[in-house]
């Protein structure tokens, strides 16, 4: 039986998180910005799943819910970057039926999506100086 390595996984999931953030940027400079805010949020719940997985010495679960991650860590949330964690769900459109998913390129234009991705990168690093 493999003997799960905490420090492993962590850094595993950190890698994960940096790269689909640099991922998100590019994509974001690319105007492609439904896919931008999408890439957006999986680097945030990679990053979170890093923190589960130091916190709790165990593997992450299976899920997207930035909520249910943030949930399991003993971190004092502010209750602004709760807001925003429930306001990137939006961006996690894997299962988005086409008449939502068009409603939700329609809503990334260029300055909503400025916005969302910088509200992201704010999370992204305040969750990382967590780490």
């Amino acid at each position: 039986m493999l003997k799960f390595d905490v420090e492993k996984t962590v850094q595993y999931w950190l890698a994960g998180a940096e790269y689909d953030m640099d991922v998100a940027v590019a994509l974001y400079e690319k105007e492609k910005f439904p896919y931008s805010l999408f890439m957006g949020h999986l680097a945030v719940e990679k990053l979170l799943k890093a923190l589960v997985v130091k916190t709790t010495r165990e593997q992450a679960p299976y899920t997207h819910s930035l909520a249910l991650l943030a949930g399991m860590l003993p971190i004092e949330f502010p209750s602004e970057t709760i807001d925003k964690l429930a306001r990137f769900m939006e961006f996690h459109f894997e299962a988005r039926y086409p008449e939502e998913q068009h409603k939700f390129y329609e809503k990334c234009t260029y300055e909503f999506s400025k916005g969302k991705l910088q509200e992201i990168k704010e999370v992204f690093v305040w969750l990382k100086e967590k780490l």
